[in-house]
């Protein structure tokens, strides 16, 4: 028998949804046919990361992925890598467990880890799939965003997918909330994740569930490329890398290159630091850097492989600051007793751009939609980042009238997209 499911390949986190023949098993279900995939031991979401040994043993995923890297196994971590779909840096090899592999090559295995717990699961073949995309993967060049769809289904296939539909996240926990309904809505999804934050405004309701097409309830989506792992970067170059140097000057009364610091501060970009083409521009910096006491941090993170740990720490705290006002960020695995300092109202001020992005896109999905905010009846959020003050604050002011309702952080757009399967592939 041949299974369907919902997979949600996220920027931070993934998961994946499995749709139960009709007479399954009592217990085996979450709720109408749907059973979420346990990725990660018990859990039904997974870090979307991979280490790959120094030893050339296979990689691992997940939590595992970040526990041994963490633990200083020799190897190599990469994550986030769904930022660079429909970039050319998906076609360039990297080296991971002793060989060179392209990144394409890299997310095939993972896609291909979470469809192997899909099999196991369902005790036959998963081989059509319903997957999930953001609005936009990027802004304003819709050559690069269906280059990045062409890429994902190119590498859901490559994982052993026969069928491959896509969906879009917003739509996708529209139909999640959609199921806790009992009267009709017009809902605004705020779907807000590591790397996009998307919006969808779909007319909802107990009816309107059953409809085989959705096509005339969806009023309009929108996004702009902007998630968690920017706030991050934003955090990290006004908190951390100006104890490594961020902001230095030469003997000639030059700062020290941006580009450096945020490739260090960005996720996807950590790989990238330590190419070995970048050794004589250090080189080269530090020779000229007055102060070398911090430019030679720097080169430590990058000499030592710690760039994501110092990126999961600055993480750690935006979640902190999600609930207090300050919080202090360790980097003693950098010098002994260093910490850094990060307060909300300095965070905020970090970000504003990024929350100026936001709040335009939400005006343009509005007007796409034709709909004032007070049409609004409902917001749903989801996803890691809607967790953010700022950003909720700043979704939140835009609808006065709406009632606030919270969906699963992490799985609401998995549930949603297995929903979907079942509409699509019975």
């Amino acid at each position: 028998m041949s299974f369907a499911c919902g997979l949600d390949f996220g920027t931070s986190n993934s998961t994946v949804g499995l749709v139960r023949p009709s007479g399954a098993e009592p217990g085996a279900t979450r709720r109408g046919g749907i059973e979420m995939v346990r990725l990660d031991g018990e859990e039904i979401t997974t870090p979307s990361a991979m280490f790959y040994p120094a030893n050339g043993l296979p990689a691992t995923y997940g939590r595992r992925a970040t526990a041994l890297y963490a633990e200083r196994e020799p190897g190599r971590l990469l994550r986030s890598l769904k930022s660079i779909l429909g970039s050319s840096l998906i076609d360039e090899k990297t080296g991971a467990g002793g060989r060179y592999l392209t990144f394409e090559d890299i997310l095939v295995g993972f896609v291909d880890h979470l469809r192997e717990h899909a099999n196991r699961t369902a005790g036959g073949e998963v081989d059509s799939v319903v997957m999930g995309r953001p609005v936009h993967f990027f802004d304003g060049d819709a050559d690069a965003d269906a280059r990045a769809q062409a890429k994902l289904g190119t590498i859901a296939r490559r994982a052993g997918f026969r069928d491959v539909l896509f969906q879009l996240e917003p739509i996708a926990a529209a139909f999640d909330f959609e199921q806790q309904l009992t009267s009709e809505e017009i809902a605004f999804v705020a779907d807000i994740g590591g790397g996009t934050s998307d919006f969808s405004i779909v007319r909802l309701g107990p009816e309107r569930a059953t409809r085989p097409d959705r096509t005339a309830d969806i009023i309009a989506t929108g996004g702009v490329r902007v998630g968690g792992t920017n706030l991050d970067t934003r955090l990290s170059m006004a908190t951390v890398m100006p104890h490594l140097g961020y902001g230095s000057t030469s003997i000639h009364g030059r700062e020290s290159p941006v580009w450096m610091f945020l490739d260090l501060a960005t996720w996807h970009r950590i790989p990238t630091v330590s190419d070995p083409k970048n050794r004589e521009t250090f080189r080269q910096i530090r020779y000229e850097t007055a102060d070398k006491t911090l430019i030679d941090r720097y080169l430590d993170v990058v000499r030592e492989g710690q760039g994501f740990e110092l990126a999961r720490r600055v993480e750690d705290a935006k979640i902190a600051l999600s609930k207090a006002e300050t919080t202090t960020i360790d980097l003693s695995p950098i010098a002994r007793g260093l910490t850094a300092e990060a307060k909300r109202a300095v965070f905020d001020d970090a970000v504003a751009d990024e929350l100026a992005k936001i709040d335009t896109a939400i005006t343009t999905t509005l007007q796409a939609g034709g709909l004032n905010s007070d049409q609004v009846t409902a917001v749903f959020y989801t996803g890691g980042t809607s967790l953010v003050p700022s950003v909720r604050s700043t979704i939140a002011r835009r609808f006065p009238d709406a009632r606030m309702v919270e969906g699963d952080r992490f799985a609401s757009v998995g549930y949603g997209l297995t929903l979907d399967a079942r509409r699509r592939f019975g």
